[in-house]
């Protein structure tokens, strides 16, 4: 057993009674625990023995019911009260604006599955919206929820606590995949508060899926709050990562940073000839 694997069970065998009232919270929208059990694909009494706390997920089977349910993998391991009060603000939330997502659904529902192709893991690369000369490396996951390709993305941050001690932090983005015409876009919101929304619009490669290039336009975290876009590459990295050393990997890197590809380097450079009236994507 891996390390990654044993510090999991550690984890869940901790926070085994929030576990369990959490997915049993989740199976209580649906018609019955069997039909939860057919779409995830996870044995009925295999599944009985997570919701009872006499037997706990592999990594895998967590990941495949965290997906199902629209989770991230930390989710189902919060305190009850705290996950039934995320739960209900989602719910309020997709409630508020569900004219805007059923528009969403219309982009990409029809043509879901067309896009199966690009379900895996990303790096996400774009010079930050601080309009200094740093590139950002973020990690985006793409996949399936009710048929609608969904997206996450993970932004890392170094800094110092109250304590004024070195501290990491993630911030998650979370959205939709969706398809135009012959383009790909993503609309991201902030994770909890929806105070920030980032969208992109991409070439798609088809069968030859390596790398994503396009454009992408946001927010800045600085004082001025300045709306920006950048070329951005989204570069494939599979279906299956070891997810804490791609974390590790997250942050704000300088010009030269030698992890970062030459090729995807100049891709990003947002420059412009003297003969183009407008910033172009480069594929």
């Amino acid at each position: 057993m891996t390390d990654a694997a044993s510090s999991f069970r550690l984890l869940i065998s901790l926070r085994k009674i929030d576990y369990c009232a959490n997915l049993q919270f989740c199976c209580d929208h649906y018609r019955s625990v069997s039909e939860v059990c057919r779409r995830v694909k996870v044995n009925r009494q295999q599944f009985n023995r997570y919701l009872t706390g006499s037997a706990s997920p592999s990594r895998h089977n967590h990941r495949l019911i965290s997906t199902f349910f629209g989770l991230e993998e930390d989710e189902l391991l919060a305190p009850h009260g705290v996950f039934v009060q995320s739960f209900k603000l989602r719910s309020d939330a997709q409630q508020k604006f569900a004219p805007p997502v059923g528009l969403l659904q219309t982009a990409s529902g029809a043509a879901a599955r067309s896009l199966s192709e690009y379900q895996g893991y990303y790096f996400k690369y774009f010079y930050s919206y601080l309009g200094t000369q740093r590139i950002k490396r973020e990690l985006a996951r793409w996949s399936y929820r009710d048929d609608v390709l969904v997206s996450s993305v993970k932004q890392r941050y170094s800094g110092e606590d109250e304590e004024g001690k070195s501290a990491v932090r993630f911030i998650t983005y979370r959205g939709i995949v969706g398809t135009l015409g012959d383009r790909l876009f993503t609309t991201d919101f902030q994770r909890g508060s929806a105070r920030e929304v980032a969208t992109m619009i991409l070439y798609p490669k088809g069968r030859l899926l390596e790398r994503l290039h396009g454009m992408t336009i946001g927010v800045s975290h600085g004082a001025a709050r300045s709306i920006v876009a950048a070329r951005v590459v989204m570069d494939f990295i599979g279906t299956e990562i070891d997810i804490r050393a791609a974390l590790g990997r997250l942050g704000t890197f300088g010009v030269d940073e030698p992890s970062v590809p030459d090729a995807i380097k100049r891709s990003i450079t947002n420059n412009m000839r003297a003969d183009e009236p407008l910033f172009f994507a480069r594929p």
